[in-house]
């Protein structure tokens, strides 16, 4: 998908800037990788924000659109990212409680 390889990109740079362990960036790309198969991009929100975009297209330049997007869609992956890691982490501690 577009995102998965805008965001591997980005990710790069910010692996540039400081080192992951291998483990974690692998585990980065899988949540990424399954973020992107289950978040559908057909739904009523994402094509109103579509419309928007292409009204803007009309007045703003093509570039300024495209990296308006790319951060938006930085921004989004970000914070499903941490809603997942949320997630996962509450899902341990409740099968740890039942185990217990």
């Amino acid at each position: 998908m577009k995102r998965v390889k805008f965001n591997q990109k980005t990710q790069s740079q910010s692996q540039s800037r400081k080192t992951q362990p291998p483990d974690a960036a692998k585990h980065r790309h899988m949540v990424t990788q399954r973020l992107d198969e289950s978040i559908a991009l057909d739904s009523k929100e994402w094509i109103a924000v579509e419309q928007v975009l292409m009204r803007m297209s009309e007045f703003a330049p093509s570039s300024l659109i495209t990296e308006c997007v790319n951060a938006i869609a930085v921004y989004a992956d970000e914070q499903a990212q941490q809603g997942y890691m949320l997630g996962q982490d509450d899902l341990i501690k409740q099968l740890k409680s039942r185990a217990a």
